[in-house]
């Protein structure tokens, strides 16, 4: 039987990847600020896609520590908050054929017609499916990173998202800077960036994203000690 995420394990996880992903901005700081002497604008470029992936890996192992904090072994789909269920539901084969069937019921661009039986038929497996998986315990097995709402990157708006769907008070995390560190690696990501950033540039970066990392640390800190 599955047991629910001790408190005390929780944190220690919290704080392992604090520290491991510190550490990343800490060997970045050295190998290409620290010690390059001859100002090579290459090394900076290159700092940033990892400055940001440091913050992403940090966000997801966070977020998904919350999530398994939350489930509980045993208890119904039904008893869990909407917004915390809905990240079950869509993981659910039954809602994307549900979704699928009853878009061939539809014409796109047309006003939809009275109810006709193939889409009643489609609701009524639907509703009957939904209302055995409600009463049923969510799937504590699943991997939970991939419940944490990314969108392929995390910006402002999704770390925001995720917030409200786990109960985490954001409101000392800076995130201000956030989109525009990610525009920045995406520019390198598909060759939109073309002047190498500066020493001062990255130094900078570096500072925001561990107050980033770490206010967000303190963030899911206090999430957890209240649930």
């Amino acid at each position: 039987m599955a047991i629910h995420l001790r408190l005390s394990s929780a944190k220690l996880e919290a704080k392992q990847a604090l520290n491991r992903h510190l550490k990343i901005l800490d060997d970045i700081t050295d190998r290409c600020v620290t010690s390059n002497n001859n100002n090579d604008g290459f090394l900076y470029l290159m700092a940033i896609p990892i400055i940001y992936a440091a913050w992403e890996g940090y966000f997801k192992i966070t977020c998904s520590i919350c999530l398994r904090r939350h489930c509980r072994p045993g208890q119904k789909v039904s008893a869990y908050p909407d917004v915390y269920a809905a990240l079950w539901l869509q993981k659910e084969g039954f809602l994307a054929s549900f979704l699928q069937k009853l878009l061939n019921t539809m014409t796109l661009g047309k006003q939809p017609k009275k109810q006709g039986f193939g889409k009643f038929d489609v609701l009524t497996t639907f509703t009957g499916e939904m209302k055995n998986w409600l009463g049923r315990p969510v799937d504590h097995l699943i991997d939970f990173d991939s419940l944490v709402m990314t969108h392929s990157n995390v910006n402002k708006a999704i770390t925001e998202l995720n917030a409200k769907i786990i109960g985490l008070d954001v409101g000392n995390v800076p995130l201000g800077r956030l989109d525009s560190l990610l525009e920045q690696r995406n520019s390198i990501a598909h060759g939109g960036l073309i002047a190498y950033p500066t020493r001062g540039n990255i130094e900078n970066t570096l500072d925001y994203t561990r107050e980033l990392i770490t206010e967000f640390h303190n963030s899911v800190t206090h999430w957890l000690e209240n649930h």
